[in-house]
C-alpha cells in the first residue's frame, strides 16, 4: 500500500468501521432499556449491571490487550475484536433471561477490550503528525454513528412492537464488516529491535509517576464516571421523569447522536491548532451545563438545542486527549499506556451507572445530575492543573 493520503485515510476508514462495531452493540442497551426493565421487572440499580456487565471486563482487559498490542502487533487483536463484538450482540438476540444476557455481555466486554489500544496505535503509526488530529477524529466519529443508528433504529420500529432483541441481532452487522475490512486491509508496522519487557515495565513505571500522567489518569476516571451514568440513564429520565413516549426519548437522543457525529472532527482539527486544553476546557464546560441545565429546560427546541450542544461539543476532551497521548508518550509503550489510559475510563464506567441507579432508585433524578455535575467539576479542576503542554 502506498504511503500519502490514499492510505492514512483508508485506514481511518477501517477504525472509523471498527467504532461503530464496538460502539452499536455496547451504547444499545440504554435506548431500550424501558422495555428491557419491563419485561424482566427490575429495578434502575439491577438494569445498570447491563452496562457494568459489559464494562468491567473491558476495564480489566485494558492494560493486557495493551501489552499484548506492543508485543504482538495490533492487527490480529483488531480482528478478534470485532468477531467477538459481532458475535456478543447475535447470541444477546437469542438470551431468554436476564442473566444470559449479563453472561454475554461480560464475554462480549472482554473481547471487544482488544479494540482501543490496537485500533489506536495502528492509526497513529500510519499517519503523519501533521495529520493525527483530524485523522483520529474521523475514526472516533465512528462512536457518533453507532448512537444515531441506535436511535434512528429504536426510534423508527418503537412503534411495531419487535421488542429489544431484534435491535442487537442488526447490532452485530458492523462487527462482521469491519472484521473483513481489517483483514484485507490493516498491516503491522515493523519497529526494529523490540524493547524487552523489563525495560517497558521501567518506562511506564516512570511515566505514571509524573503529575501531568497522574492527572491525565485522574480526569480519564472522573469524566467516565458521570459520562457513562448519563449515556445510561438520561434516556429512562426523559420517559420516566418527563413522561414522553420511548419514540420520542429516541429522537431527543437521535439528536444529540447526529451532532456527535462531527464532533471528534472538530475537536480533532481544533486539537491540531491549538494546545490540547482548549477542547478539554471548552468540553468539560459544557458536559457541566448539561448536568445542570437539563432537568430545568423545556421540552421542545429549548431541549433540543441543548441535545445538540451535548454532542458536536460534550465529545472533544476524548479525542484532544488522544492526540496529547499520541504526542508525548513514548511509541515503544504506547500501546500499553492506552491500555492503562482505557482502563481508567472502563472502571469508572463499571462503577458509575450502578451508584448513579442507586442514587436514582433512592432520591430521584435530581441528585443524578447534581452528583454528574460534582464530577465534572472536578474534572475541569483536573485538567487546569495540567502543566505540560503539546
Amino acid at each position: 500500500m502506498k504511503k500519502g493520503l490514499s492510505s492514512e485515510y483508508t485506514y481511518a476508514i477501517v477504525g472509523f468501521v471498527g467504532w461503530i462495531a464496538i460502539n452499536f452493540p455496547r451504547g444499545l442497551p440504554p435506548a431500550v432499556l424501558p422495555l428491557i426493565e419491563s419485561e424482566f421487572g427490575i429495578s434502575h440499580t439491577q438494569s445498570a449491571l447491563l452496562m457494568s456487565s459489559y464494562l468491567l471486563p473491558y476495564a480489566v482487559m485494558q492494560i493486557p490487550a495493551g501489552f499484548l498490542c506492543d508485543r504482538f502487533g495490533s492487527r490480529l487483536l483488531m480482528l478478534v475484536s470485532m468477531v467477538g463484538s459481532a458475535l456478543g450482540g447475535l447470541s444477546i438476540g437469542f438470551t431468554t433471561s436476564f442473566s444470559q444476557v449479563l453472561a454475554v455481555r461480560v464475554l462480549a466486554g472482554g473481547l471487544s477490550s482488544l479494540w482501543y489500544a490496537s485500533s489506536t496505535n495502528m492509526m497513529i503509526k500510519h499517519t503523519q503528525v501533521k495529520m493525527q488530529g483530524r485523522i483520529l477524529g474521523i475514526v472516533f466519529m465512528g462512536g457518533g454513528v453507532a448512537s444515531v443508528l441506535i436511535y434512528l433504529i429504536v426510534g423508527a420500529a418503537s412503534t411495531w412492537s419487535l421488542g429489544w432483541r431484534p435491535f442487537f441481532l442488526v447490532s452485530a452487522i458492523p462487527g462482521f464488516i469491519a472484521a473483513v475490512l481489517t483483514f484485507k486491509t490493516a498491516k503491522d508496522v515493523k519497529e526494529g529491535v523490540a524493547v524487552q519487557t523489563e525495560r517497558k515495565t521501567q518506562v511506564v513505571r516512570q511515566l505514571v509517576r509524573k503529575n501531568w500522567v497522574l492527572l491525565l489518569l485522574v480526569n480519564n476516571f472522573l469524566s467516565g464516571l458521570a459520562g457513562w451514568a448519563l449515556t445510561t440513564f438520561v434516556p429512562s429520565y426523559f420517559v420516566q421523569s418527563r413522561g414522553i413516549p420511548v419514540a420520542e426519548e429516541s429522537a431527543l437522543m437521535l439528536t444529540q447522536a447526529v451532532s456527535s457525529v462531527f464532533s471528534s472532527v472538530v475537536a480533532g482539527y481544533v486539537a491540531d491548532k491549538f494546545v490540547f486544553k482548549v477542547p478539554v476546557i471548552i468540553s468539560t464546560v459544557m458536559m457541566c451545563l448539561v448536568s445542570l441545565l437539563t432537568p430545568f429546560t423545556p421540552l421542545g427546541l429549548p431541549m433540543i438545542l441543548l441535545m445538540l450542544l451535548w454532542g458536536l461539543v460534550g465529545g472533544w476532551a476524548f479525542t484532544a486527549f488522544n492526540l496529547f497521548i499520541a504526542r508525548n508518550i513514548p511509541i515503544q509503550v504506547r500501546g500499553t499506556f492506552l491500555g492503562i489510559y482505557n482502563l481508567m475510563q472502563f472502571a469508572a464506567a463499571t462503577i458509575g451507572p450502578p451508584v448513579f441507579g442507586a442514587a436514582i432508585d433512592s432520591s430521584g433524578f435530581n441528585s443524578f445530575f447534581i452528583l454528574s455535575l460534582a464530577f465534572y467539576l472536578a474534572c475541569l479542576v483536573s485538567v487546569l492543573l495540567i502543566r505540560k503542554k503539546s
